[in-house]
């Protein structure tokens, strides 16, 4: 029975045998076969046999699948051969169409990929703030002034007028 071995960080493997019409790996749980592993997409890749061949066929995963460190286009078909040492993400397996594995050749070392910053960085003509919420800017109610500025001068004028009629009362 043909089968794909994952083979853990710690050595230990897991095997999964191609039984299904096509199997989809990554890390959702509605694949046929889930890994729990950060470096594999929701839906990473898939095997699916064709005319006796297994093809394995990267769905557009983030970290990529490479077959013997070769890297695979997205969605493109690739045909397994025995033994062929397969990489989805950081995650490694053998396709083993009938135990091939022990003639299987090594799988090459993790190219280690360095991250430098831009050279130049360039602000957008309409940036404004890196804030996902719009800073509040405070807007001069020139109505509400002229408002409480009448009701200020009616308030002094009814106290004048007061004052003026208390005296006019007391003389």
């Amino acid at each position: 029975m043909p089968k794909l071995q994952i083979v853990r960080h710690d050595g230990s493997q897991i095997d999964h045998e191609l039984t299904e019409e096509t199997l989809t790996i990554g890390r959702a749980p509605d694949n046929v076969f889930p890994i729990d592993d950060v470096s594999l997409s929701s839906h990473h890749a898939q095997i699916a046999p064709v005319d006796g061949e297994f093809i394995l066929k990267d769905l557009g995963s983030t970290n990529g699948t490479a077959v013997n460190g070769t890297e695979l286009a997205p969605e493109t078909d690739h045909a397994l051969k025995p033994g062929d040492r397969v990489r989805f993400g950081h995650v490694d397996a053998i396709f083993d169409p009938e135990n091939a594995a022990e003639g299987a050749q090594e799988l090459p070392a993790d190219v280690d990929r360095s991250i430098a910053p831009g050279a130049k960085s360039i602000k957008p003509s309409n940036f404004m703030n890196a804030s996902p919420f719009q800073k509040r800017v405070a807007k001069q109610d020139t109505v509400g002034i002229a408002i409480m500025a009448v009701g200020i001068l009616a308030t002094l004028a009814a106290i004048a007028v007061l004052v003026m009629a208390t005296q006019m009362s007391v003389s």
